[in-house]
This record gives structure tokens, C-alpha cells and sequence, in this order.
């Protein structure tokens, strides 16, 4: 894939960028850390790229900690200047963006907890299908987690992250429950599918219906959704109603592809990302409201955005091993 080629001070930032996390590993042997300071005493530039690299952990490492203590994301909303044009592309913006995610590595992703908890996970680009002690099979998509409570009386599956599709086994005696953040969702057929993302909940219906709840609440406050159908919680307030959804968009990944539809670069990019290894962002609201259509194959994101460049005529560029910014 054909990256943008970066310009000498981005390049000078990643060399910051590692050094600096080399250094806060623990792990630097003694001829890493000479080979550090002769780096660092070839250039006055070196010196000035590692002190910035150092000023910014610190400035995201207080955005992180603002933004945890309020439940947000931890990834701060702007540091720096927005990527655009050779003339406002500078050292600072790139820098904030490499230590943005040098501190959500240091700080641990969350996929780590989800999994060490769990009873099945999926890595990143991984499907896995699992069948339970009942007979019923889950597929697990990409970076996902689900933990069994199981029982004499009860058959609870709780997502612990991303996606599944679950076709149930019928026990009358035992009915079978998806878990996902606040909401559960009841079979009350066969095949239906469970995607928790962040906050948000979506549970659509391949096969009969199933009825979805908030957690704590009774099956009197309970929403049906019917075959062909899906709701989107928000993750707040009530449920809301069922919409139409459509069956063959909705298992495009079991079949290897992610189908769009006159959807945002914004939201195409929010899907993309549970499919690589490394961090996709949009710089610029302008960019991110773009409006596009394609069919992509979920085991290859470099061909996905060789695509959508191409087609949106925008900029991709790599800052390291870690992120691609797409930008115009």
C-alpha cells in the first residue's frame, strides 16, 4: 500500500517516539541505551524532538487521566494541530498523535481484561466458532469476548466485547440469554446477532425474534424484535423501537466482507478499525463527513484504504507502525 511519504521531522518524531518508549519500557539493555545517547548527541534536533516527545507524554498523560476520571474515552479530542497541508503539518501535531497512542498502549487496552475473563476471545481479525455444552453455536467476529454462566435453570452468554452471532438450541426449560452491557437480549427462535460497542448495543434478528430488555428490568418492559429486524441502544434512556434491517448486510462479515451504503468515512473507519492491527484515524470534520458505498474484504485493510483513498481523493499516511491518518 502507497502511504504518503513522510516528511524529515515526522520521521524524526517516530525515532523520538520510540526511543522514548524503549526507555519507559524497563527492559533497555546497556548498548540500547548508548545507542540512545549517541542518537540523542548527533543533532540539536534530536535533543529538540526527544524534549518534545517527553513534554507532550506529559500534556496526553493529563488528558488521559481528565478524560478517565470523567468515564470518556482516553484518547484525548485535539492536541496539536489538525493534519492538512505541508504548511500546517508540524513536529507538535504528529508527536501528539504518535504519544496519544504510546500512552493507550502503556496504559493497557481493554481487550486485555476482556479476555482474561472470559471463557472464548477472538484477536483482532480472528472469527472463531464455538459450540456450547447445549448444542447451540456461537461465531465470534474479530476482537471479541464472551463469558458462560451456565445453569440447571438458565443459559447466559455475556458479551464481554464485539460481536457474535449466536443459533440457539431449543430447552424449553432453560431459556438463553445474551448479555451485553446493559442490555440482554432473550431467544425466542434461532439465529439472531449481538454487536456491543463501547457504550452502544446493537442486537438484530436473522431467524423468528428474540425479546431485549435492559438489564435489571422484567420481561414486561421487554422489546420484541422480530425476523429481518434490529434496534440500536445508545446506551441510555429507553430502547427504543425496531427498525427493518437489511439480512444480507447484516452477516456480510460471516462471509469475509464489510458492506457500506452511503455511509460516513467517519463511520466506514469506526467499522474498518475492529479489523486491524493498527489504529486508523479522520482528521477534520469536513473529511469525516464524506459520504461513500463499497464492498471490502475484512482480512485486508491495507487494500480497504487503498480503496477508500482513491476513491474520496484524500491522503493516507502512516506514522509509524501504529497509525494511519487519513486526512485531505
Amino acid at each position: 500500500m502507497n502511504f504518503t511519504t513522510a516528511m524529515s521531522d515526522e520521521h524524526l518524531a517516530d525515532q523520538a517516539i520510540d526511543w522514548l518508549v524503549l526507555l519507559r519500557s524497563g527492559s533497555v539493555t546497556a548498548e540500547e541505551r548508548l545507542a540512545f545517547e549517541t542518537w540523542l548527541a548527533e543533532s540539536a534536533a534530536h535533543r529538540d524532538a526527544f524534549e518534545e516527545a517527553q513534554g507532550l507524554l506529559g500534556e496526553v498523560t493529563a488528558a488521559l487521566k481528565i478524560g478517565q476520571s470523567a468515564g470518556k474515552s482516553a484518547w484525548p479530542t485535539q492536541l496539536g494541530r489538525p493534519i492538512g497541508s505541508r504548511r500546517s503539518v508540524g513536529r507538535p501535531s504528529w508527536l501528539a498523535l504518535a504519544a496519544s497512542l504510546v500512552l493507550a498502549v502503556w496504559l493497557g487496552w481493554p481487550q486485555l481484561d476482556d479476555r482474561l475473563f472470559s471463557d472464548y476471545a477472538t484477536a483482532v481479525g480472528e472469527q472463531r466458532e464455538v459450540v456450547l455444552a447445549d448444542g447451540s453455536r456461537v461465531l465470534l467476529n474479530t476482537d471479541s469476548a464472551i463469558a458462560l454462566e451456565w445453569s440447571d435453570r438458565s443459559r447466559r452468554v455475556v458479551l464481554r466485547r464485539g460481536q457474535a452471532s449466536f443459533r440457539v438450541a431449543q430447552d424449553v426449560g432453560r431459556p438463553f440469554e445474551v448479555v451485553a452491557g446493559p442490555v440482554t437480549a432473550r431467544a425466542l427462535g434461532t439465529v439472531f446477532e449481538v454487536h456491543r460497542h463501547d457504550e452502544a448495543v446493537d442486537v438484530a434478528v436473522t431467524e423468528h425474534a428474540v425479546s431485549v430488555r435492559l438489564s435489571g428490568e422484567g420481561e414486561s418492559t421487554a422489546v420484541r424484535i422480530n425476523e429481518a429486524q434490529g434496534l440500536h441502544y445508545l446506551g441510555r434512556g429507553a430502547l427504543g423501537v425496531p427498525e427493518a434491517v437489511n439480512v444480507g448486510q447484516l452477516g456480510a462479515w460471516q462471509r469475509g466482507k464489510l458492506i457500506f451504503r452511503d455511509q460516513t468515512l467517519a463511520e466506514v473507519v469506526e467499522e474498518i478499525n475492529r479489523y486491524s492491527t493498527h489504529r486508523i484515524l479522520v482528521s477534520g470534520q469536513q473529511t469525516k463527513t464524506l459520504r461513500m458505498s463499497g464492498v471490502f474484504p475484512t482480512d485486508n485493510v491495507g487494500d480497504a484504504l487503498e480503496a477508500i483513498r482513491k476513491a474520496l481523493a484524500i491522503h493516507a499516511t502512516r506514522i509509524g507502525p501504529w497509525l494511519v491518518v487519513l486526512h485531505s
